[in-house]
C-alpha cells in the first residue's frame, strides 16, 4: 500500500527556512544571516563583511529580528570612535534593518546574493 503524496513537496524542506540569506549592502559590504526562519522572524547568527573582512558578527541562537535591531543599535552607541570598521558595519546593518521590517522582506531584497 502506498501513502498519499502531495506533489512537489519534500519532507524537511520549506521555503520558510533559509540556510543563508546574503545581502550586498554596498560595493564593499556584505551582510549575511544564517538559519533564517521567516515564519518566526528569527535567525541563528549574522555577520557583516567589509572589504572581505568580518567586522561585526553574532552567533546567538534564535535571535528575533527586533532583538537584532536593538543589539546593533546598542553596538553603534557603545562602539569606540576609533573603530571605524565596526561603526561602518553597524551603520550598514542598521540602515538595512531600518528599510526592511522583517526577514521575509529581506528575502525579497533586490540585492540578495543567491549563491551559497
Amino acid at each position: 500500500m502506498q501513502a498519499n503524496k502531495v506533489p512537489g513537496k519534500k519532507i524537511g524542506v520549506t521555503k520558510d527556512m533559509l540556510p543563508v540569506l546574503r545581502i550586498q549592502a554596498s560595493e564593499n559590504c556584505l551582510i549575511e544571516f544564517r538559519q533564517v526562519d521567516i515564519r518566526f522572524n528569527d535567525c541563528c547568527g549574522w555577520q557583516v563583511v567589509l572589504d572581505g573582512e568580518r567586522v561585526l558578527f553574532d552567533r546567538r541562537e534564535h535571535e528575533r529580528f527586533q532583538q537584532l535591531r536593538a543589539g546593533v543599535s546598542a553596538t553603534l552607541a557603545s562602539a569606540a570612535a576609533g573603530d571605524k570598521a565596526v561603526l561602518a558595519g553597524a551603520k550598514a546593518l542598521l540602515n538595512l534593518l531600518d528599510q526592511y521590517p522583517s526577514f521575509a522582506a529581506l528575502a525579497a531584497h533586490p540585492d540578495r546574493v543567491s549563491k551559497a
